[in-house]
């Protein structure tokens, strides 16, 4: 009887364990973004490539991770100026004599706040649109 109710339990915990890892997957997003330069980001050099950005909306959370693995980052990201119904993955950088820095990522109506703190508003940006 005792065996017969632990495996009921245990079985009931797999379960659970289970659909709580579906819902917690369940609420990150992930788009690709190809950046054709080498930046800075939160003061580390990242080289060209592919990059994946993903929305964890659960815990309002940016992640930019490249596809080796190598770098990654992750920031909150919260309602900003964007519009409401906004579907673009965006990297704004700013353009800096030394080259590029990460200034802002967006993911739909969620983004970040300047990330390059140190260098002026007034440098020209560019952006890359996700895919």
């Amino acid at each position: 009887m005792f065996a017969r109710t632990v495996s009921v339990h245990l079985k009931k915990l797999v379960i659970a364990s289970a659909l709580l890892a579906f819902a917690v997957t369940s609420f990150a997003e992930t788009t690709a973004v190809k950046v054709p330069f080498n930046f800075v980001a939160d003061g580390k050099q990242c080289s060209s490539g592919l990059y994946s950005v993903i929305l964890d909306a659960q815990f309002n959370t940016v992640k930019l991770q490249s596809a080796d693995g190598v770098s990654s980052f992750q920031w909150v990201a919260l309602s900003g100026s964007p519009s409401p119904n906004d579907t673009r993955v965006i990297l704004t950088f700013d353009q800096a004599k030394s080259g590029y820095a990460l200034r802002t990522v967006q993911y739909h109506n969620k983004i970040t706040g300047k990330l390059d703190k140190n260098i002026p508003e007034s440098l020209p940006t560019r952006t890359i649109v996700g895919q």
